[in-house]
């Protein structure tokens, strides 16, 4: 594994809401971190246990209080928010439980949303990427249907494949499964771990379903700020 190139590492990593004030609140207490290329690693615990916490940091939507979070050996800290704007535009995809499309767009231009927004507008090459993830996920014959016309499988693996238009190196993917039932939500699971292994992209999946962090490469648990490693 240490052979990979590092793509997230975290050294000492604490989090704290309100700070200076009697309602202050260390959500992260010291995380130390390394995940490599093509890693798929399951995050996770109890709700309110810092997992959300640091994925917003690892996204560059929040910063730590102390210690230091790099991506792609790239410190988030040292951005201004121009600098932050263009990591999360060029490193960074992002998959939420609920697939956040636009219901006036097309699958295709849902897809094509995040590199519309990075460069004014796509470019062929980035179209004709688009449609070759979109085919590979089977969803060739939807490439102009609105998104309220597809299922919640095809809603959710679409979300995916936006989320890797940009060719991140990062994907960080918070409940993706949590509102399918359990086969579109195994087959939503099956692909983003088919697209760590053969496009070498990181994925950082926050879930509260036991089997699918069991089939991870690793599972790291957060418990009252604190993450450890579980060994399988």
């Amino acid at each position: 594994m240490a052979s990979r190139p590092i793509v997230v590492e975290t050294q000492q990593l604490k989090k704290t809401y309100n700070l200076g004030t009697e309602k202050a609140v260390e959500v992260l207490h010291g995380v130390d971190m390394v995940a490599y290329a093509g890693e798929f690693i399951a995050i996770i615990g109890q709700s309110g246990s810092g997992k959300s916490t640091l994925l917003n940091i690892l996204g560059a939507l929040d910063q730590p209080t102390e210690g230091g979070a790099w991506i792609d050996g790239t410190e988030i800290g040292s951005l201004d928010s121009l600098g932050l704007a263009k990591l999360r535009g060029q490193k960074l995809g992002f998959v939420f439980q609920f697939h956040h499309l636009l219901e006036e767009f097309t699958c295709l231009e849902n897809v094509l949303m995040p590199v519309s927004i990075q460069k004014g507008g796509p470019e062929p090459s980035d179209t004709a990427y688009a449609k070759e993830l979109l085919d590979r996920v089977g969803l060739s014959s939807q490439l102009h249907k609105r998104t309220n016309q597809m299922s919640g499988g095809q809603q959710q693996r679409t979300a995916i494949v936006r989320a890797l238009t940009n060719r991140p190196r990062l994907v960080l993917a918070d409940e993706p499964t949590g509102n399918l039932d359990s086969r579109s939500g195994a087959e939503v699971f099956a692909l983003m771990r088919e697209i760590a292994r053969e496009l070498g992209v990181t994925f950082l999946m926050v879930t509260h379903d036991d089997r699918l962090a069991a089939a991870a490469d690793r599972i790291l648990r957060i418990e009252d700020g604190y993450l450890n490693e579980v060994y399988k």
